[in-house]
């Protein structure tokens, strides 16, 4: 018998494991033990564009994925063209 047939994993009440429920939310960074908002959830929500951190990690996932597209096709245009 392979030691890997004997490989379980913990689930919470929904059937998800452990590890995937806690990382598919979004926590504050801790500075010293202290909860703290990230500066550019803390800005965009002072400036009313969202209204708590799971909207702002939606936003700035966004920006990322556009920074990518743009560099991609900068890239592409000066680099391989």
């Amino acid at each position: 018998m392979d030691q890997d047939e004997h490989i379980e994993f913990d689930t919470d009440e929904q059937g998800m494991s452990a590890n995937a429920s806690a990382s598919s939310q979004f926590t504050s960074r801790s500075v010293f033990g202290k909860q703290e908002v990230p500066g550019m959830a803390a800005w965009l929500m002072k400036k009313g564009i969202i209204s708590n951190e799971t909207q702002a990690k939606g936003i700035l996932i966004g920006i990322v994925v556009v920074d990518f597209i743009i560099a991609g096709i900068i890239f592409y245009y000066f680099v391989i063209k």
